[in-house]
């Protein structure tokens, strides 16, 4: 089975220009023969790839598994007519192949890599950690992306996608809005969702999500990136499906990044419930500060 969301490839018509953003969001950049390569700050591993391209669009997603499953994997392709194909990246670790739309997917041997930047105290009811100290943060905090949590990319077939992620790569389906998106996690314990997946017109990247230490955090982060010159996306606000509370950036291509916060967790074995929810504006939020604005789920990779 799939056990961690690696890292993101991307291709984009300036890597500068990438640099200068993802930089901005908080995250370190170092060179790579092919390319730059971001880690979030107190986490040794690399989170997004780029590369040059002649247009933004997504290259391939990375994800970690275990030894014995990558072989184990390397059987179920091959027994469900999936070809293990040679790295077509220069990147040889791992398995590679491509999903229902085409798009390029790696499997590696590698373990979840820890956040090593010490957790953000929260008070609960009942469980205080903030004692005789105020809450509200001065606005120059640590707003830095603590992880890649998930990625949404968009696909022209949505249930052979939700077929070939669940019944070949093994993971299992969380919730799904009908004819519009799914939310996909893995067997073992997992967040909500890593992959989720948009119909559309055409394959493409819809957005990278970023967990970030608390509420505060996502808002100044934001607010820091706005001031910077990028655009607004959408929020703040708070998902359905996940719960996490959300504010989308607009990247240099129209592209999204998410900041989030507070996701479900769903360990392995737990009882869970799929909701198949009526499409809709109104399945994509609980609440939020204005609405989603009507080119959220447009693809814009392929409209480039």
């Amino acid at each position: 089975m799939l056990r961690t969301l690696h890292h993101v490839g991307i291709a984009v018509p300036d890597i500068e220009t990438g640099r200068a953003f993802f930089t901005a969001l908080g995250m370190d950049a170092w060179s790579r023969e092919d390319g730059l390569a971001f880690r979030c700050p107190g986490r040794l591993q690399d989170q997004v790839r780029l590369f040059e391209g002649p247009r933004k669009a997504l290259r391939y997603i990375s994800f970690g598994t275990s030894h014995p499953e990558l072989l184990h994997l390397a059987r179920r392709l091959q027994a469900s007519g999936f070809v293990v194909q040679e790295p077509p990246f220069g990147d040889r670790e791992g398995l590679w192949f491509r999903d229902p739309d085409g798009d390029w997917i790696n499997v590696r041997a590698a373990a979840e890599a820890p956040q090593l930047r010490p957790s953000v105290l929260i008070n609960n009811p009942g469980d205080f950690k903030r004692l005789a100290r105020r809450g509200a943060p001065h606005r120059d905090i640590d707003a830095r992306p603590r992880r890649l949590g998930h990625v949404l990319k968009f696909t022209t077939n949505l249930q052979q996608s939700i077929d070939f992620y669940t019944q070949v790569l093994g993971m299992k389906l969380s919730d799904r809005i009908d004819g519009m998106a799914a939310f996909l996690r893995f067997a073992g314990d997992s967040d909500h969702h890593v992959l989720a997946l948009a119909h559309s017109e055409a394959r493409g990247l819809h957005h990278l999500s970023f967990e970030m230490g608390n509420l505060d955090e996502i808002q100044l982060c934001a607010e820091r990136m706005i001031r910077a010159g990028y655009e607004d996306g959408w929020g703040v606000g708070r998902h359905i499906y996940g719960s996490n509370y959300f504010h989308y950036i607009r990247d240099p291509w129209r592209g999204l990044v998410e900041l989030f916060w507070d996701i479900d967790f769903i360990p392995a074995g737990s009882p869970w419930e799929s909701e198949d929810a009526a499409a809709g504006p109104e399945a994509l939020y609980q609440w939020a500060t204005v609405p989603p604005p009507a080119d959220f789920l447009r693809n814009y990779e392929a409209c480039s």
